[in-house]
This record gives structure tokens, C-alpha cells and sequence, in this order.
């Protein structure tokens, strides 16, 4: 048997433009020396303040507060390699962050001791506790969402016996998915075969259903859906990361992430939610929609056989969109999910309406990314959408049966494209970074595979998941292992499962970070 031959091409890593036009490799580094990304041709203007609001206690309210005045000035990073951890430069209008952060009493609410008492009491159901105290927050942002002035992003400070008791410790293993009557299971099964209801017509049946209660699984995903509707992002911080943050070092302090790294991704997440835009790719094409197709359990479905679609749109721009689509049945045999060819033509031509919207123009090109193989029906849904654009179906998946090395004793290069054919290759998104003189992570990194159906060369497309792994504004770090139309796929997709299909939603990614 002949061995199998590989062709390599090391693949450089993509330049961001920063702010003045200039351009820099790294995330942090672009923003401590060039400042984020101005543009004049939106509709706003990049933010020079961040209006933020703060629920908490008295406690957790003094906390956020601290931390956000500490933010303002420099912080320096205790590692010895400040290539992959600079020191903070500090966020105010005197340096080249050109941006500052404001507070005020009218966006703070104090929750009262005996109302976390209240919610802390329900012990015979976790879920309705977590479900409590997310209404507790819910109902906060609503008071502040009133105001005249609103704020650009609200932090919900979680006191540390919400943290405990609603949140993700031992204290909350008992959640579990909501216990379905005999009847709504049938009405799940009868809904999977596309089967419709009287109340589509307005007459209601007398049915024997569970009596109505609010029962909340994961806090973080329940709080981020219930808030949609008054249209203010929330940045979700317990009080033992504050404490990790502004009391690093002292004894018994919890520490998960030093403070300038902490400030580095905390600070860039709220300018994000404040709808500005830290940073941009400098190749990505001005002409082209991607689109990131993926799936979730509905929690609330009693059938967990059913999945629910869903994609992930970006402009030229980073500007991200999000979209629910419909309920699709896992194929018996092959345990995987796909939708028909009507399902996929809807979802793809709702994309691109919105992508219209945002961008004010058609695309010539339309990309999408899947971590499965496309279906037969789901290539001519595709098809019968994009029409004459021109268009690439691209499956990405991580690869966990082949490991290359490379000499010394750093893993393969970040970059590292291994052709297979002309449209399947191995890419490496994770390794060793020339730009910050290591690999940051902790174990051999994977290869993803890249398989393409469509009109790009397949060099192209790999160049194109290069850059758009380096559009996560949820963090600072130099590139994540899958492109930005995929990479929280699973963390949009648990906040989707938390509500219900008549939910108001909004689309702006900055709502789902």
C-alpha cells in the first residue's frame, strides 16, 4: 500500500485593524498601542463612554463599582511572558482606548437582604429557586430599562448565596429538565410530524396540563434569554470573581484568571455589549454573508430525540446576527440531525434578509459553516436560496484520530494547512504562535477538518477560518480553535433552550456573550 502524501503550507496569521486604520496580529496588543477600531460609516459611532448599570446587593454593588474605577488605570501582569499576558493599559479617555466608564444612581439597584431570603427559602424545587432569583435580576433590569437615560450594558452582581444556591455549585446539581404530562408528550410527537393545533384558529381545548410554573434551569442562560426584551445587554459576574479580581494574592481568595487578564477580557466584553467594535479582520471580503448552521436540544421539548436549528450570521464587518429556526427530528439510524430541503431554504434565506438589513446590500457570496456533512436535501435548500451568489458549503469538525509533530519542543504552528484533495484538508487553529512566542495551550492541540463543497479555492477558505477565529470579543485571547460562526454555537443555543419558541428575542450577538 502506498503511503499516504501530504502537501503543507504554513498559512499567516491574519492582521486586525485597530484603531487609525493600523494594523497588529494581536488582540491585546492592537488595543494597549492602537486603540479599538473607529468607524465612520456605521449608523453609531464607536462608544467614548460606557454607560453601565449595576443590580447587586450592597455588597456585590460596592464590588462592581471598585472594579470598574480600578479598570481606569493601569494593571500590571504578574507573568514574565508579556507577550501572551501584557499589562493592562487602563481604560479612560487618556490612553488609546479613548474610552472611559460611567455610573450613576439611576441605573443601580440594591437588592434587599430579605428578598434573596425569599428566594434562598425555596427548598423543595432547584429549579424553581434558580427561576426566583433570575426573576429577581429580570425584574431590576425591567425598573432600569425604564429609565429615560438607560445604560449601555447592566451588570448583574451575583451575591455569593445566589452564586451558591442558583447558580453552578454542588447546591444546584439537583436542576434538572422539567417533568412533561402524558399530553403534552403527545402534543411534542404530533408537533414533530408538522401536525397543526385548533389554536392556530383561536379555539382552545380543556386539556389536563401541569399546572403553570416558572421553572429555570442554568441562571446565566435563563437571565440572558428573560432580559431580551427590554433590549440592554447584562454581563453576569459572581461576587467570588470580583473578590479573585480586586484581592488577588491575599489568602483564601479564590483566584481564576489574574487581574490584567481579568481587565483585559471583562473590560473589551462590555465595550463590545456597549455596541462598540474593538477590533476588525483586515482581509475579510466586504461582499461575503457567513453563515454558522448548528443545532440544540429545546429543553422544554419532551422529546429529546428533537433538535432545534439555528444559524449564526457575520457581515465583512463582524457584526453578528442570530437566528432560531425549526424543530428538526434525529435521524434514527445515523443519530444525526438535518433538515429538509424547505427547512434549510427558509433558515438560509432568512439569513440573508437579515444580513440585507445590517449590511444595507446583497452579498455576491454566501458562506456556510457546518460541523456535519451537508445532506443532499440540505445542498438543494442551499441552492434554491443563495441562487445566483456565489457560495461555498463548508462542513468544519475537529479531528481527534491524527496528531503531526514537528521538531523541538513546541507542538505544530498555528497555520499549519495539510491538503488532502483538492477540497479536504487538515488545519491547524491552535499551536505554537510565533506572535507571542508560545502555544497557550494545555494539551496537544487538534487539527480541525476542513471539507468544502462550492466555488472558493480551498487555500482561500482555510485563510478565511483563520481570520474568523479571531472575532471573539467575549475574550482578548489571541484566537480560539473554531471560527467565530460556530464558536459559541453551543453557549447561544443553551440560552435558546431556556425559552419559549413565543419569546421576544434579540438577534444581535452582543445579547448571547
Amino acid at each position: 500500500m502506498m503511503p499516504q502524501q501530504f502537501t503543507t503550507k504554513f498559512l499567516e496569521e491574519p492582521d486586525l485593524v485597530f484603531g487609525g486604520q493600523r494594523e497588529e496580529k494581536d488582540p491585546k496588543l492592537g488595543l494597549k498601542y492602537l486603540g479599538p477600531y473607529h468607524y465612520s460609516e456605521e449608523k453609531e459611532p464607536s462608544p467614548g463612554l460606557i454607560k453601565v448599570g449595576i443590580i447587586g446587593d450592597s455588597t456585590t454593588l460596592t464590588l462592581s463599582k471598585t472594579m470598574l474605577e480600578v479598570f481606569r488605570s493601569p494593571i500590571t501582569s504578574p507573568s514574565k511572558n508579556k507577550w501572551l499576558y501584557p499589562d493592562f493599559p487602563g481604560f479612560n479617555n487618556g490612553t488609546p482606548i479613548k474610552c472611559d466608564f460611567s455610573v450613576s444612581q439611576n441605573w443601580e439597584i440594591i437588592l434587599k437582604e430579605s428578598e434573596i431570603k425569599r428566594v434562598l427559602n425555596i427548598s423543595d424545587s432547584v429549579n424553581r429557586r434558580i427561576a426566583a432569583g433570575v426573576n429577581l435580576f429580570r425584574d431590576a433590569v425591567r425598573v432600569i430599562s425604564s429609565e429615560d437615560d438607560t445604560p449601555h450594558v447592566i451588570v448583574c452582581a451575583l451575591p455569593h448565596d445566589i452564586e451558591e444556591f442558583c447558580g453552578i455549585s454542588e447546591k444546584t446539581r439537583g436542576a434538572k429538565r422539567p417533568k412533561f404530562t402524558a399530553l403534552e408528550r403527545i402534543r411534542a410527537d404530533l408537533k414533530a410530524q408538522h401536525q397543526g393545533f385548533l389554536e392556530a384558529w383561536g379555539i382552545g381545548l380543556e386539556e389536563e396540563l401541569r399546572e403553570e410554573e416558572d421553572l429555570d434551569l442554568d441562571f446565566h442562560n435563563a437571565l440572558k434569554g428573560k432580559i431580551m426584551e427590554f433590549g440592554i445587554p447584562v454581563q453576569v459576574l459572581r461576587e467570588s470573581s470580583l473578590r479573585g479580581m480586586l484581592h488577588f494574592g491575599e489568602p483564601g481568595v479564590k483566584v481564576t484568571q489574574e487581574p490584567a487578564t481579568f481587565a483585559w477580557n471583562l473590560a473589551t466584553e462590555l465595550y463590545y455589549k456597549s455596541n462598540g467594535k474593538p477590533w476588525r479582520l483586515a482581509k475579510l471580503r466586504q461582499d461575503t454573508c457567513y453563515v454558522g448552521i448548528s443545532f440544540f436540544h429545546n429543553k422544554l421539548n419532551p422529546d429529546q430525540d428533537v433538535q432545534t436549528s439555528m444559524a449564526q450570521v457575520f457581515t465583512h464587518n463582524g457584526e453578528g446576527i442570530v437566528l432560531r429556526g425549526t424543530d428538526v427530528t434525529t435521524d434514527e439510524r445515523t443519530k444525526q440531525v438535518h433538515m429538509s430541503e424547505r427547512q434549510t431554504f427558509t433558515l438560509i434565506s432568512e439569513s440573508l434578509r437579515m444580513y440585507f438589513d445590517r449590511a444595507k446590500r446583497n452579498p455576491s457570496r454566501v458562506v456556510i459553516h457546518k460541523t456535519s456533512e451537508f445532506s443532499e436535501a440540505e445542498k438543494k435548500g442551499v441552492e434554491k436560496a443563495v441562487g445566483e451568489y456565489s457560495k461555498d458549503m463548508i462542513t468544519i469538525r475537529r479531528d481527534h484520530t491524527f496528531r503531526f509533530l514537528r521538531s523541538g519542543s513546541y507542538p505544530v504552528l498555528r497555520g499549519t494547512m495539510i491538503s488532502l484533495s483538492e477540497n479536504k484538508c487538515f488545519l491547524y487553529t491552535s499551536g505554537y504562535i510565533p506572535r507571542i512566542r508560545t502555544y497557550p495551550g494545555n494539551r496537544i492541540p487538534e487539527p480541525l477538518m476542513i471539507s468544502k463543497i462550492g466555488d472558493s479555492e480551498l487555500l482561500e477558505t482555510c485563510k478565511e477560518i483563520m481570520g474568523l477565529t479571531k472575532l471573539n470579543w467575549n475574550t482578548t485571547s489571541f484566537a480560539t480553535a473554531l471560527p467565530i460562526t460556530l464558536e459559541f454555537s453551543r453557549r447561544v443555543g443553551n440560552i435558546l433552550s431556556e425559552l419559549d419558541e413565543e419569546a421576544k428575542l434579540q438577534n444581535h450577538y452582543r445579547f448571547y456573550m
